[in-house]
């Protein structure tokens, strides 16, 4: 048995771990320049804290409502240099490198440390991305398979990306769909 001790109680924290709370109270209600605002004052106050730190990169990517975000490098970045033992920070900060900077060596070498720090991560998914991009298909199918594996895949999408890295592998590349192509059929 683990003895984890009780969060402090509101009047026990720190001013660093108040802003912080208070940022993620404001995450939760999707206020992202408000929990940014609270986060970076966390880490004016504590400029060590290395999960305010994430949760800028996570707030900044959430504003982005999904478009490219330059801006969570940095936070994402600082978190890690802080604990580089910090799984989601490598999850996230895998796929920024693979989605914003296009960088499939550091993607795969982040990716890799969320699975190492949890096996249960399911960093798997955009490890097979990587691996698919590359034109690896068997690294993708692998990937994939473990992402299966792990989260039970409750969706079916999981599957269904293994059947579709299969066709591209015994029918070549065209078995998907470009974009272009896509765009074009009605």
């Amino acid at each position: 048995i683990v003895f984890m001790p009780p969060p402090p109680t509101p009047s026990a924290r720190t001013p660093a771990q108040a802003r912080y709370v208070e940022g993620q109270a404001l995450f939760e209600q999707a206020k992202w320049d408000e929990a940014l605002a609270a986060y970076r004052a966390a880490v004016e106050k504590d400029p060590e804290m290395s999960e305010a730190w994430y949760q800028i990169g996570l707030a900044e990517m959430a504003k982005a409502c999904g478009q490219r975000c330059e801006a969570a490098y940095g936070p994402l970045k600082r978190c890690l240099e802080l604990n580089p033992d910090h799984a989601d920070a490598h999850n996230c900060f895998g796929n920024f490198l693979l989605l914003v900077r296009e960088d499939l060596p550091r993607a795969e070498e982040h990716l890799r440390a969320a699975v190492r720090l949890d096996p249960s991560f399911a960093a798997h998914r955009k490890l097979a991305t990587v691996f698919e991009r590359r034109e690896d298909l068997d690294g993708a199918i692998r990937e994939m398979l473990a992402y299966v594996r792990i989260s039970g895949d409750p969706s079916g999408s999981g599957k269904a990306y293994v059947a579709e890295l299969r066709a591209m592998k015994k029918f070549g590349r065209a078995a998907k769909p470009d974009a272009e192509a896509q765009a074009r059929s009605p």
